[in-house]
C-alpha cells in the first residue's frame, strides 16, 4: 500500500494535494454556451463531484481543466500557476474516462507502466511503481493478465492505477463507473474514495448519478445550463438547496399548496403545519407553493377522508408510498420499513409533517 512516505525516482506521493480554481471560464460551441462565466474553487486534497443533467457543462468543465478544451475566456489555476494556455501534456493531470481505453496488447502491469515509460523512467522504477499501484487497487495478482481477461470493474481499476502512476497533481474522472453494473459500481466508487483519501489528491468526479455524488463527495457542484447552481456539502445540497433547480434535481420533492401562518410556519394542504426558512418575507395568509421531501411527510394511519394509496415500493430500509389527494395531486412519502403496518391493507391515510420544508415560493 502506498503511503505519503513512499518515494520513487525522487518523487513523493503527497497527501496535501493542490487547490484548483476556475475563474470566469466560458466555452462556446457554435451557438451553444457550454460554460457561462463558470467559477469554482476546490481546496487542496478535496473531492469535488460535478453533478447535473446531460448538457449542463460538467464534462466541458472537466475537459477545460485537463487541457483537452481551451476556454474562450477566463482562467484555470492549479496551485499558484495559471495553466489556461498550457497543453494537456504539461498540466500533470491524471484522467480516467467512462471507456477504459486500455492497450489490448499490454498486460495490466504494462498498461500502468506506459506513462512512466514515456517519461523515461527506468525499468526498475516502472516495475516498482506499477506493483505498488496495482496492490493499491487490489489487482496485484492480476498484473500479468490482458484487458480481455479482466472484468469491467478490474479494467477500470487498471485505468485508475495508470492515471495515478505519473503522480498527477490533480485527478479527473469523467463518469468512470457508468458502464458497470450496480453492485460493481457501488463497490468501485467506495474504492475510488478510499484511494483518493489515502493519496490526498485533489479530484474532480463527473456523474449524473445523485446517489453516487452524495456517497463520495466532499462537496457537490450542481450545474445547470453551463453555470454553477450550488457548491456545498452533500448534506447541505440535499437539505438546504440554494435554488429550486437544485431542490428538484437532487432527490425527490413534492410540490404542495400552502398558506403562510407566520415567519416560521406554513399550513400545507393535506399535511398540516410545516416549519420553513426563507429569505423572503411572506405575510400571514399568503398563498404559496411548498417543496417538501418524501421523508419529511409522515403517515398517521387509515383515514377514509385522507389521501388514497396508489402504490407501495419496498426499498429496503424504507418504503415509498405514492398517494393521490382529493385534487388529483400525486404525493410521494417515504416511511421506515418498521412502519409498514400503517399502510398494510389500507386504502386511504392521513398525513402529518415530520420535517422542514425545503423551499417556500409565492404563487
Amino acid at each position: 500500500m502506498i503511503s505519503s512516505e513512499t518515494v520513487a525516482n525522487g518523487g513523493r506521493y503527497s497527501r496535501s494535494g493542490l487547490p484548483v480554481r476556475f475563474e470566469n471560464v466560458a466555452r462556446n460551441f457554435k451557438d451553444v454556451a457550454a460554460l457561462k462565466s463558470f467559477n469554482l474553487s476546490a481546496d487542496a486534497g478535496e473531492l469535488i463531484v460535478l453533478l447535473g443533467p446531460s448538457g449542463c457543462g460538467k464534462t466541458t468543465a472537466l475537459r477545460v481543466l485537463a487541457g483537452l478544451e481551451m476556454p474562450d475566456s477566463g482562467r484555470v489555476i492549479i496551485g499558484d500557476h495559471d495553466v489556461t494556455s498550457l497543453p494537456s501534456a504539461k498540466r500533470n493531470i491524471g484522467m480516467v474516462f467512462q471507456s477504459y481505453s486500455l492497450f489490448p496488447n499490454m498486460t495490466a502491469k504494462e498498461n500502468v507502466e506506459f506513462g512512466l515509460r514515456v517519461r523515461g523512467q527506468s525499468p526498475k522504477d516502472r516495475s516498482s511503481r506499477s506493483g505498488e499501484l496495482l496492490e493499491l487497487v487490489g489487482l496485484k495478482s492480476q498484473s500479468d493478465r490482458y484487458p480481455h481477461q479482466l472484468s469491467g470493474g478490474q479494467q477500470q481499476r487498471v485505468a485508475l492505477a495508470r492515471a495515478l502512476a505519473v503522480q498527477p497533481e490533480v485527478l479527473v474522472l469523467d463518469e468512470p463507473l457508468s458502464a458497470l453494473d450496480a453492485k460493481v459500481r457501488s463497490s468501485l466508487r467506495d474504492e475510488i474514495r478510499r484511494i483518493q483519501l489515502e493519496l490526498g489528491i485533489t479530484t474532480f468526479f463527473v456523474t449524473h448519478d445523485q446517489e453516487e455524488a452524495l456517497a463520495i463527495a466532499d462537496r457537490i457542484a450542481v450545474m445547470h445550463q453551463g453555470q454553477l447552481e450550488q457548491l456545498d456539502t452533500p448534506l447541505a445540497v440535499y437539505t438546504n438547496p440554494a435554488t429550486e433547480f437544485v431542490a428538484e434535481f437532487v432527490g425527490t420533492v413534492n410540490r404542495l399548496p400552502g398558506r403562510i401562518v407566520d415567519a416560521s410556519q406554513v399550513e400545507v394542504e393535506n399535511v398540516g403545519l410545516v416549519e420553513y426558512k426563507s429569505d423572503s418575507t411572506f405575510t400571514a395568509g399568503s398563498e404559496v407553493e411548498v417543496l417538501v421531501r418524501p421523508e419529511s411527510i409522515g403517515i398517521r394511519g387509515a383515514n377514509d377522508e385522507g389521501c388514497r394509496v396508489l402504490a407501495k415500493s419496498f426499498l429496503g430500509s424504507t418504503i415509498k408510498i405514492t398517494l393521490l389527494d382529493r385534487a388529483d395531486r400525486l404525493i410521494s412519502v417515504a416511511i421506515p420499513t418498521s412502519d409498514a403496518g400503517l399502510v398494510e391493507g389500507v386504502e386511504a391515510v392521513s398525513l402529518y409533517s415530520r420535517g422542514q420544508a425545503l423551499l417556500v415560493k409565492g404563487r
